[in-house]
């Protein structure tokens, strides 16, 4: 399941799983059903991790002999075995969630419904996440997913099932149902930030204002603007920076994919550039000589931070879309150039 946050995806996904009642309607499982919807549920902060391995894998089902014949196989899937014995309101929330998804993925389950929890840890315990879903998958378990990782949709799932405000927008093949929502997504974000012309104070734009970032445009090689460009086109960011009295500043920018995945980060410091103390109004250009990203949405940052990085002046996060034009479907969001040989002895 697919959709913007707030469009009834976990609603659905807690109406399957028996936790919340349809106001009509019904639901009907073939086998018992089994929910990844909150890891940390069920977990008693007083208790040690192995005790709360004993209670979760019962109430999941298991019979205390089960739980305990596979308690060494669930620590170990955690990697928590130094922390085991510790009370879980010792341990990080990272913590809990390995221990959560440990137990869950121990239980056999014929139906598994997922809530967004494949992003459990670091990239090493992610991938083991996967993994262990692939192989219940092969193994014929019915899986429910919601996940805003798009390349997880198109890797696992057989169909997809797009929700907008508690109304199917679509549902068929992934890589359809996907497309049609990321091109629907990119279009109202252009629409919306199009509209909202420079950010407002709040979560795309903070700082002091010491020092304001202004009339940021995003042109092509020839300065003339663009909202999309070819892959390995170049893109030429400029702004201007206005301050009262001279500051010393740094200088970022960045681009994120729809997906918030970062995919191009760099700054005055780290590439050598001597910024001079903002004075007056000065406008500023960076040239991004050529872009190998994939066909997609992307959008991009821009700020002015003090010169140690403590704080930032002017920060616009995620305020400027544009497109990387192409049909394309690539999982990963680097697209090189690229030459294929085929050598026949």
């Amino acid at each position: 399941m697919i959709g913007r946050n707030g469009s009834g995806k976990s609603t659905l996904l807690r109406i399957l799983g028996g936790v919340m009642q349809p106001d009509e309607g019904s639901v009907v499982a073939a086998a018992p059903v089994r929910g990844l919807l909150d890891l940390n549920a069920g977990m008693h902060p007083d208790l040690s991790g192995r005790e709360n391995i004993v209670i979760n894998g019962v109430l999941s089902g298991l019979l205390k002999s089960e739980v305990l014949s596979r308690m060494d196989e669930i620590i170990a899937f955690s990697e928590l075995a130094t922390h085991i014995d510790q009370p879980v309101r010792t341990y990080s929330s990272g913590m809990k969630l390995r221990l959560g998804f440990s137990i869950a993925a121990h239980v056999d389950p014929e139906i598994l419904l997922i809530d967004e929890v494949l992003a459990v840890g670091d990239l090493s315990f992610q991938e083991k996440c996967l993994t262990r879903i692939d192989r219940f998958r092969k193994q014929g378990c019915a899986i429910v997913l919601i996940s805003h990782d798009m390349s997880q949709i198109r890797q696992f799932c057989d169909c997809a099932l797009w929700l907008d405000a508690g109304q199917v927008k679509a549902t068929g093949d992934p890589d359809k149902v996907v497309g049609a929502y990321e091109n629907a997504a990119r279009a109202a974000g252009a629409s919306a930030r199009a509209a909202a012309g420079e950010p407002e104070d709040g979560p795309n734009r903070f700082g002091s204002k010491e020092v304001v970032l202004s009339d940021v445009r995003v042109s092509d090689s020839a300065g003339y603007p663009v909202s999309a460009i070819e892959p390995g086109a170049s893109l030429l960011v400029g702004f201007a920076l206005s301050a009262s009295k001279p500051t010393p500043a740094q200088v970022s920018i960045s681009i994120a994919d729809g997906e918030g995945r970062l995919c191009f980060d760099a700054n005055s410091e780290t590439d050598g550039i001597v910024v001079p103390q903002i004075m007056g109004k000065m406008r500023f250009a960076i040239d991004l000589e050529r872009l190998d990203l994939a066909p997609g949405a992307y959008f991009l940052s821009v700020g002015i931070w003090r010169s140690d990085w403590s704080e930032a002046y002017d920060m616009h996060m995620d305020s400027y879309p544009f497109e990387i034009s192409g049909d394309t479907k690539l999982l990963g969001v680097l697209s090189p150039p690229r030459r294929w040989r085929i050598l026949v002895d």
